[in-house]
């Protein structure tokens, strides 16, 4: 879905028009709503990226990857694992092997949605959670009498939040550490 899609949806469930001029009114309320959903459901699934970038000493930075990173998970040269750690400030960070071309995999931010042709960073199939959530949050800052009806909305989110697991059961998903 994009985010003119969830925009469309949500203002349907909330049986308002979806005409050019209601969708201004409401798109970024309804834009802040839909970012705050994606980076809540991000928080669970925890989308990883791999991106291949150029190390010239060794080095490189976060901010040298394609997505805003939240944790690097590991660092492959030449398809092995690579060790790497900290450097000298929080977005540097080293590796054992010096220059050249690196794998790096890292927890990532998702990108907010800006654009009406914009389309979540998560799974197709989680976009309708985003709908719940926008209604939802409409829904609770209305009216008093309004309010109730957030909830079910809320709810429906939450139990589709509950069932996203945050790996699709690779190798390194699960394993037995023994600690003796």
């Amino acid at each position: 879905m994009t985010l003119n899609d969830i925009i469309v949806s949500a203002l349907a469930q909330l049986d308002r028009g979806h005409d050019a001029q209601t969708m201004d009114i409401w798109r970024d309320k309804f834009t802040r709503f839909a970012n705050d959903a994606v980076t809540d459901i991000c928080t669970v699934y925890q989308p990883r990226r791999t991106d291949r970038i150029n190390s010239i000493d060794g080095t490189f930075t976060t901010a040298m990857l394609s997505r805003g990173c939240r944790k690097v998970l590991g660092v492959k040269r030449d398809g092995r694992e690579e060790r790497f750690f900290d450097g000298d400030s929080s977005e540097v960070i080293v590796t054992e092997g010096g220059p050249g071309e690196i794998e790096v995999t890292y927890r990532c931010v998702p990108r907010e949605l800006f654009s009406s042709t914009d389309e979540p960073d998560i799974p197709q199939w989680m976009h309708g959670l985003i709908v719940s959530y926008v209604v939802g949050r409409e829904r609770a800052a209305g009216d008093v009498s309004l309010q109730r009806g957030g909830n079910i909305y809320f709810q429906m989110y939450e139990a589709g939040k509950a069932s996203i697991r945050p790996h699709l059961g690779g190798a390194d998903s699960q394993r037995i550490v023994n600690r003796w």
